[in-house]
């Protein structure tokens, strides 16, 4: 199995998930204010799985889940599954952000659940976010890639191509952008072998040494997320490899179902 949860896990629909969800915030609520909001991430954690159980509400605490494709694996934690198919993320933060909604996101699709909540204990007043996806496993195979400005002759640019379908295949699309980049850089030789430092010039003179993945000496490759403006995202690729001695930067373009393959020179 590509993708493997050490619990059981089961969708629940909006009605049972509100259900469920008014009880944990109340008790989210009472241990924010029985507690304060100054303690560790891990004691909330455990504070609220406790509060759970004492409920009647079933609840396991670091709940993990395995990604592997062949000899590649990656393992995520989710802090509290409530009822086997309800996710809560706890933070303990100035306040929360996109990249918390993201990390929630990806933890459901992997799960190939719908409901989850951010919830936060550091601020004055406990912050809060529901967060849901319709994404099945099915449907985040429903994606596309874009070659048209892909160097398909090459044949090391070609095996990186394969390599990366590979692992959409195995897993499907829209899952966390670091995903996708650990295993090609696993597949390439790991990070010793790919990721090097680079040398930048400015005004003919080395101003530093930045590490960056690279396929060979003078072909380095970068994954992104750019929803728009792409063109102008290259322009500044391109600006990089005017201050290096790189001849090649390979861009993974990640925008929900289109993956887009380009190669800047």
């Amino acid at each position: 199995m590509p993708i493997e949860c050490s619990k059981i896990v089961e969708k629940k629909n909006q009605e049972t998930f509100y259900d469920i969800d008014f009880k944990v915030m109340g008790s989210a609520f009472d241990i924010h204010n029985r507690l304060g909001r100054f303690l560790d991430e891990s004691i909330y954690n455990m504070s609220l799985a406790n509060a759970c159980i004492d409920a009647g509400i079933k609840a396991n605490s670091e709940v993990t889940i395995k990604v592997s494709y062949k000899d590649f694996h990656k393992v995520y934690f989710f802090d509290i599954l409530v009822e086997n198919g309800i996710i809560y993320e706890l933070k303990t933060c100035r306040e929360l952000n996109s990249i918390h909604k993201q990390q929630l996101l990806n933890y459901l699709m992997l799960a190939n659940i719908n409901y989850g909540k951010l919830i936060n204990f550091r601020p004055e007043n406990v912050e809060y976010e529901f967060v849901s996806t319709n994404l099945t496993y099915k449907s985040r195979h429903d994606y596309c890639f874009d070659t048209r400005n892909w160097d398909l002759q090459n044949k090391q640019y070609k095996l990186f191509e394969t390599i990366l379908k590979e692992l959409f295949a195995d897993w499907g699309g829209f899952l966390d952008l670091n995903l996708y980049k650990e295993a090609m850089i696993h597949f390439l030789g790991g990070k010793d072998a790919v990721i090097s430092p680079v040398d930048i010039i400015d005004n003919g003179k080395i101003v530093g040494r930045q590490k960056i993945p690279l396929l060979n000496k003078t072909t380095a490759f970068h994954f992104a997320t750019v929803k728009k403006n792409f063109d102008i995202y290259c322009n500044h690729i391109k600006r990089l490899l005017k201050h290096s001695n790189l001849e090649t930067i390979l861009v993974i373009n990640i925008d929900k179902e289109k993956i887009t393959l380009t190669t800047v020179k």
